[in-house]
């Protein structure tokens, strides 16, 4: 495994860890918060933390199915903060994922650049070798033909 393929992994995993990390803890803070903002208030739909979780889930994800809904303004301000998050993770798990194929099509790149770099190599390398044998035919020739300097002039 490449060195740059781990460190490839590594982020991803880090990355992947880090966007549970947070939404779990946006979820069950959000949700607890609301739930305290809210269960006092008459005709509340907030009558237990498990009411704030479900919303807090449904508002991050986007999905907001209506059944709780906050009234006060501290409620509402924490209810814009978990959908502000609830898109950066939808973001970040998007990140995820284009890393992800992006590591892989950048892994099968790397492997067909090595190729033919191989290829070309050991054709350049038979190509100076024809030269080199080549150039040695035409000195030897030379060296038949045209004496050397010292035994030019006697």
């Amino acid at each position: 495994m490449h060195r740059g393929l781990s460190v490839t992994v590594t982020s991803v995993l880090r990355l992947a860890l880090a966007t549970a990390v947070v939404s779990a803890s946006v979820v069950l803070v959000g949700g607890g918060a609301v739930w305290k903002m809210e269960r006092d208030r008459p005709g509340t739909t907030f009558r237990t933390w498990g009411d704030g979780v479900w919303w807090a889930l449904t508002t991050m994800t986007t999905v907001g199915y209506g059944d709780h809904v906050p009234e006060t303004t501290s409620g509402r301000v924490i209810a814009a903060m978990i959908m502000v998050m609830g898109v950066a993770v939808l973001g970040a798990v998007a990140a995820v994922v284009a890393l992800i194929f992006a590591a892989a099509v950048a892994r099968r790149e790397e492997g067909i650049l090595e190729a033919e770099g191989r290829t070309l190599e050991a054709r350049l390398e038979a190509r100076l070798g024809a030269l080199d044998a080549r150039l040695a035919r035409i000195e030897e020739r030379l060296q038949r033909r045209i004496p050397d300097d010292d035994t030019r002039g006697r």
